[in-house]
């Protein structure tokens, strides 16, 4: 596996990032905490010695999807910034509605500045989406701006029955799937696609690319769900059992009740009716998720979609050297597992 390659290629997104946050910000501190978000500088605006940002997944693929295919780096590297940008300024808006203090171990934009200004964070970051595709190509400036504004409606509508299903008393996993492929596959699927157009022009191989991104992507937020009850706290950097505390319905939670008694059904609808969940209620909920295997059942869910993704990458094998897609592929994989509690 070559993650000196990977990591080349991630410190040339970060640089670019960072140029185009430079190319585009003013002396308002706006702007700084915009920085702080994106885990460049402390809470007092000063240079961080540690990167405390995200994992960059998403501009990741598209690079390496792009390159891969033979594509021009510095052209991608301003799509895969715009898709950065995006990605933080849902992350920003969903911590202010999620209520959520912590992310990558850090206070939340909202917890430190108050919730009028994260949203004014989250604008910039909308505003940068599209201040850094200037110089595309017609072609490509056109391609880029019709599926980034398709997938912030989906991103939205994703958010929206996120936030709807807390308070709905009953969510199948039909429509959970439906959820997450908008809320979280979405982005990924929009990454693969735009890190093939951007280098062949090709719809017919891009549109094979979104797909096998939309299957990591409901791989990834299924995967995530897990870690949100079984993940190591130390290692994931996410409050144990946030989730259920906040009655989020995550695969978990869904499988658990399609799989419930109806006694047990009627004691989690009565613990899902209480204005605050106790210790006593989460201990009962993570007695029946053992009972009921769920834990079992929810890996082997995310492992169905990333098969599938995987598979389709791999048909690619013989046609482009998709060898580092694959590194990162199978290097996540086997990350999801090792941040389990022990």
């Amino acid at each position: 596996m070559d993650m000196n390659e990977i990591q080349k290629y991630l410190l040339q997104i970060e640089k670019r990032l960072q140029e185009n946050w430079n190319k585009f910000s003013s002396e308002v501190p706006v702007h700084f905490i915009t920085a702080y978000h994106m885990g460049w500088v402390d809470e007092n605006f000063q240079p961080l010695m540690e990167f405390k940002g995200g994992k960059r997944l998403r501009p990741l693929f598209c690079v390496l999807i792009n390159q891969s295919l033979g594509g021009d780096l510095d052209s991608v590297l301003d799509i895969a910034s715009s898709l950065e940008f995006l990605h933080n300024f849902s992350l920003v808006h969903d911590d202010i509605q999620d209520r959520d203090e912590k992310r990558h171990g850090r206070w939340t934009v909202w917890k430190i500045w108050g919730e009028a200004q994260a949203i004014n964070v989250g604008d910039l970051l909308f505003d940068m989406t599209f201040q850094v595709l200037s110089n595309l190509n017609p072609q490509l400036l056109a391609k880029t701006l019709s599926t980034i504004t398709e997938t912030i409606r989906e991103l939205i509508e994703g958010q929206y029955l996120d936030l709807l299903f807390e308070k709905k008393k009953e969510v199948s996993l039909k429509e959970y799937l439906i959820m997450i492929e908008k809320k979280t596959a979405k982005l990924f699927s929009t990454s693969f696609y735009l890190g093939a157009y951007s280098a062949i022009y090709k719809e017919d191989i891009a549109k094979i690319f979104q797909e096998i991104g939309r299957d990591f992507g409901l791989f990834f937020q299924i995967a995530d769900d897990a870690m949100g009850i079984w993940g190591d706290p130390n290692k994931t950097g996410k409050n144990t059992f946030n989730d259920l505390l906040r009655r989020k319905k995550t695969y978990p939670v869904l499988y658990l009740y399609s799989e419930a008694s109806d006694k047990e059904r009627m004691m989690l609808e009565e613990i899902w009716m209480r204005e605050r969940l106790s210790e006593r209620d989460i201990l009962y909920i993570i007695e029946l998720l053992d009972k009921k295997r769920v834990k079992e059942a929810t890996f082997n869910i995310a492992e169905k979609y990333f098969d599938k993704s995987y598979n389709k990458l791999m048909s690619f094998k013989d046609l482009y050297n998709i060898s580092l897609i694959k590194d990162l592929f199978e290097s996540y994989y086997k990350l999801i597992f090792s941040l389990q509690r022990s």
